[in-house]
């Protein structure tokens, strides 16, 4: 079997050169051949020649356009290796890696692969050095003075903003446009060429574009959904040198309707028991009347809506509506977010994405509103863990247990009936093993609660946890949970002794 003298990966990409090279029949006489040399088994290598110089077409790895990019992976020029490359063996054959006809065949590549290889320069200013530049010889240039940003100041939510781009075809060889891309959903583009009468025809990708064709780039934006600044970007490639041609639109998007003082209402830090009311008012930024509704069936509970029209028409449609947000009591303990959606009977002239029956769309907005919730008793930390402990190690722990009554009329008892009971509601097995004390602070507006493991049993090898369900008996607020948990592992070193 033949054996491969260089590491696996190499040697199998050299094989394919070698197979290219027995096949090349046009090599130029003035362009130094490939030693190779024919053995079997475990033939000695031949001997190295003397170098020979590279003919002057033959490009320099300095100028290599793969090194100008900081390499192609595999290159002899890039390739991080101890090893002397200007001889290699490949199934017994001796091969010149750096012979020009090797690196002919990269630039071969690098012109063939269908890659796309990026550029310094997005915005047209840079040329690529060396081969690169002078594959790519195609080129395109605004024209009439027109600028790379077209401002179109301001809009209001829902217009279309439309722009053509002039440019020509101004470089060495035809321009091929390979791709039009726009930034966002919201920016249609399209190349249209155009001939000496002003007439306009679609432009098909990747065919040529003579050099001093005329060609437009035809733009669109939809402001529908957006608001204040609004930048999309529109990106050329073709075979331009410096690379993809940027273009990009600009508007200050005004929306149709203005929440204020703002379309998120949060109400802050409240308790399960407390009724928090906030009211905002719903304009339009033309003056136009209009009828608010809800755009959604219903509202969670317990939040509440009213919306009221000021000074309205006959016909019920106001230009100013105010809406009072109302939130508890009893609302769920934690970070809480009820998004509302608002709809008008204002039509949306051109729709991003239009309904397929035609049916008309009309402007709204969304409206979040949020809370964080406490319950009228909180523990701290809300999470008692134990820890690594061993078994009949005695262990304690403490929480701070407060009330959050605003009037101060509830206090905790000096009592505080507690159950253990595991995660899901079942039996906790080593209940027994825990107990529980309570000192009160501030007349029972508070307490210190501590949790004591008296020990593990001995056969216990692993974790336990579950909750401390504690009877606080407040009226918005019978049981206060926390839960705890810890590991418990035989043959632990023994524990610290307190300092």
């Amino acid at each position: 079997m033949k054996k491969l003298h260089l590491l696996p990966a190499l040697a199998l990409a050299l094989l394919g050169l070698a197979a290219c090279l027995e096949q090349e029949s046009t090599t130029p006489a003035s362009a130094p051949k490939a030693e190779v040399t024919i053995a079997s088994g475990a033939a000695e290598p031949a001997a190295q020649p003397a170098a020979t110089p590279a003919p002057a077409s033959a490009p320099k790895p300095a100028s290599d356009p793969a090194n100008a990019r900081g390499g192609r992976p595999g290159t002899p020029e890039t390739l991080d290796t101890p090893h002397d490359l200007t001889q290699v063996k490949v199934n017994d054959s001796v091969v010149n890696v750096k012979d020009t006809g090797y690196a002919a065949e990269v630039a071969a590549h690098d012109e063939h692969d269908g890659h796309d290889h990026p550029t310094a320069s997005q915005d047209g200013s840079e040329l690529l050095p060396g081969a690169q530049a002078a594959r790519n010889k195609g080129r395109l240039s605004l024209t009439d003075g027109a600028a790379q940003v077209k401002e179109f100041g301001k809009m209001r939510q829902g217009e279309v903003g439309t722009y053509a781009f002039p440019f020509v075809s101004d470089g060495e060889e035809p321009l091929v446009i390979t791709g039009v891309k726009p930034s966002c959903g919201c920016t249609k583009a399209e190349v249209m060429l155009v001939d000496e009468s002003g007439a306009k025809k679609v432009y098909t990708k990747g065919d040529p574009i003579p050099v001093g064709q005329k060609f437009v780039l035809e733009t669109e934006i939809n402001t529908e959904g957006r608001q204040g600044n609004f930048s999309p970007t529109v990106s050329v490639f073709a075979n331009d040198a410096r690379g993809a041609f940027n273009v990009r639109l600009s508007a200050e998007v005004e929306p149709v309707l203005k929440v204020t003082p703002s379309s998120t209402v949060y109400f802050g830090r409240i308790t399960t028991a407390d009724t928090v009311e906030q009211t905002v008012t719903v304009t339009t930024s033309g003056g136009e009347p209009f009828v608010l509704s809800l755009g959604q069936d219903t509202v969670q509970e317990p939040l509440r809506l009213e919306y009221t029209a000021k000074n309205p028409d006959a016909e019920g449609r106001a230009s100013e509506w105010e809406v009072k947000v109302a939130l508890g009591p009893n609302t769920e303990i934690g970070m809480r977010n009820y998004p509302v959606n608002f709809k008008s009977d204002l039509v949306i002239a051109h729709p991003k994405y239009p309904s397929p029956d035609g049916a008309p769309q009309y402007h709204g907005f969304m409206m979040n509103v949020q809370a964080q919730v406490t319950g009228m008793v909180s523990a701290e930390p809300a999470f008692i863990t134990f820890g690594m402990v061993k078994p009949n190690e005695a262990i304690e722990r403490a929480l701070r247990i407060q009330c959050h009554d605003k009037d101060g009329v509830f206090k905790l008892p000096a009592e505080l009936p507690v159950v253990f009971e595991g995660l899901q509601g079942q039996e906790f097995p080593w209940k027994d093993r825990f107990t529980t004390s309570l000192e009160l602070l501030d007349g029972g507006s508070a307490a210190d609660f501590k949790v004591r493991l008296s020990g593990l049993p001995e056969d216990l090898n692993g974790s336990f946890g579950g909750v401390i369900r504690i009877k606080v008996g407040h009226p918005f607020m019978d049981e206060l949970l926390v839960r705890f948990s810890g590991v418990c592992r035989p043959g632990l070193p023994p524990a610290p002794a307190p300092k």
